[in-house]
């Protein structure tokens, strides 16, 4: 077994993004969608012929319970876990043995705004190109970052991305959904975005409450004539947006939805 706590400056996953990551959200020592988590790294380990060093949850779960309890149980947390290919040298990888690292970080109050919270997002000029491997958490996230630092030079607290065609897809670090005359849309996660697994589960919740969200093969490029938008992801659950481009979003009816959607993810 590696020493999974010594993350070297050279590895593998640093020079060559050769590996994967994934980040879950722990409520009062739970993990939530761990079997979900899990099988998204299993898909990752496959299609980069990587080996998992778990097998199924009750091996990977512990980890981060362990950690949770090490640093005194707080009520809200991020677990993360990064996966690497161990050896390999320039761009000819050796085998598929791993390294891997956890990390948990104290997230202090909940994650999770309150849908009349000031949330301000806008549409940056950069393109996402097509990834090899949309559907992966891997470790090149320099888009990511680039839109992340855009959204702080506008006074924004995220940004949207474009596709290669200039429609808006994803933000920094959540998925896209958009209302327009009562109907809820998302980029289809064939467009470049990743398919996170809150936006699955919006999805079904939406279904529930009777909407079916359009999953849209060209997202437009821009969002004024829309209702409401909403972000999703795994540890900031749906978060909606009260301002686009500087221009505030009025409260629709919709958007009591939202903590109904973050009340309904707890209980899971």
């Amino acid at each position: 077994m590696p020493d999974n706590h010594a993350l070297t400056d050279l590895h593998r996953g640093i020079r060559y993004g050769d590996g994967f990551f994934d980040t879950a959200l722990l409520i009062q020592g739970r993990l939530i969608w761990a079997e979900k988590h899990l099988e998204r790294m299993r898909y990752a380990a496959s299609v980069l012929d990587l080996d998992l060093p778990w097998q199924d949850v009750s091996e990977w779960e512990p980890i981060a319970i362990r950690a949770w309890l090490d640093q005194g149980q707080p009520l809200y947390a991020r677990f993360r876990t990064l996966v690497w290919r161990q050896l390999g040298g320039g761009y000819k990888p050796h085998g598929s043995n791993t390294n891997w690292r956890t990390e948990l970080e104290d997230l202090e109050r909940c994650p999770w705004s309150p849908s009349h919270a000031a949330f301000r997002l806008g549409a940056s000029p950069l393109i996402k190109c097509p990834p090899l491997l949309p559907d992966i958490k891997s470790l090149s996230a320099l888009p990511y970052i680039l839109a992340e630092k855009y959204a702080v030079n506008q006074g924004w607290d995220d940004a949207l991305l474009r596709s290669p065609q200039g429609g808006l897809i994803e933000s920094s670090r959540s998925n896209l959904f958009y209302w327009n005359e009562g109907r809820c849309y998302t980029p289809d996660w064939n467009s470049g975005c990743l398919p996170g697994l809150c936006a699955e589960f919006l999805v079904d919740f939406l279904k529930k409450k009777g909407y079916d969200v359009k999953k849209v093969q060209e997202p437009p490029s821009d969002l004024m004539d829309c209702s409401s938008i909403w972000l999703t992801n795994s540890i900031r659950g749906v978060q909606r947006v009260s301002h686009w481009n500087g221009t505030p979003l009025p409260y629709q009816p919709e958007d009591e939805m939202v903590d109904a959607a973050n009340q309904d993810l707890t209980g899971l």
